[in-house]
Parts: C-alpha cells; sequence; structure tokens
C-alpha cells in the first residue's frame, strides 16, 4: 500500500491500531483529529445546536475537554491519571502511546460519552493490549 499511496499511516500507526479490536480502532483516528462525535464537532457539521459539553454545560466538549477538563468526569480522569503514571495528562502521549490506551478506552466506556454512536466499548486489557469480552 505505501507504494500506491505514499501518504498511508506510519508504521508505528499502524502497529498501534492493528492491536486494537476494530471498534476501538475506529474511535482512536477520531480522537486523534478531533472528529469524535462530540458537541463541538457534531455542531460544526451542523448536526446539533451547540458545541457546549451537554454534561458540564460549561465549555465546548473538545476532546481535551472530554479528556483533560470536564468537570463532571473528575473522579474517572482520576482512575486515568493513576492508570498512566502521571500527575500531568499529556494528550499526545495518551493519544499515541500503546500503554496508555487502554486507560483511554477505558476513561472513555467510563464516562459514557461515545456510548450512543458506539455502544459499548470491549475491554482493553494494559498487560496485552487486545481486546477481552465484557461480562
Amino acid at each position: 500500500m505505501m507504494k500506491t499511496d505514499p501518504t498511508t499511516p506510519s508504521n508505528r500507526y499502524i502497529n498501534l491500531i492493528t492491536k486494537l479490536p476494530r471498534k476501538l480502532a475506529s474511535i482512536l483516528p477520531q480522537l486523534r483529529m478531533g472528529h469524535a462525535p462530540l458537541a463541538k464537532h457534531l455542531h460544526r457539521i451542523r448536526k446539533i445546536n451547540s458545541p457546549i459539553c451537554p454534561v458540564c454545560q460549561q465549555s465546548e466538549e473538545t476532546i481535551q475537554h472530554l479528556i483533560l477538563h470536564c468537570p463532571v468526569h473528575q473522579a474517572a480522569r482520576q482512575t486515568l491519571r493513576n492508570s498512566i503514571g502521571g500527575r500531568n495528562i499529556n494528550i499526545t502521549k495518551i493519544l499515541t502511546s500503546p500503554k496508555s490506551l487502554w486507560a483511554l478506552f477505558k476513561y472513555v466506556a467510563e464516562t459514557g460519552q461515545l456510548h450512543s454512536t458506539f455502544g459499548e466499548l470491549p475491554e482493553l486489557r494494559e498487560e496485552d493490549g487486545r481486546g477481552g469480552e465484557r461480562g
């Protein structure tokens, strides 16, 4: 594919997503590009009337707001921080590090913010980075 399209994703990115269940592999690029079905993006494409976070009603609902700032998700965010081993969350690291992805998807599932679009998310186990069935 690289020979026919030189703009294909890097090998590092391909290796990152090939370890993910299909549903999670489709969510990750949306989060990375800011095209996840959150209020800011949905407002931009004229699917909803307001870009404001429907949960906290304080700021535009962006990827950064969801992961780093929404006060309603503070408890889940603390679990995310504990899981990735850092007091300060680095959004780039979370979205690009294989070791952080399991914590990110657990956080996204816990917040329920993407549930209406994607339904239940498969679990991603820290020890192997692969999806497991939810019980």
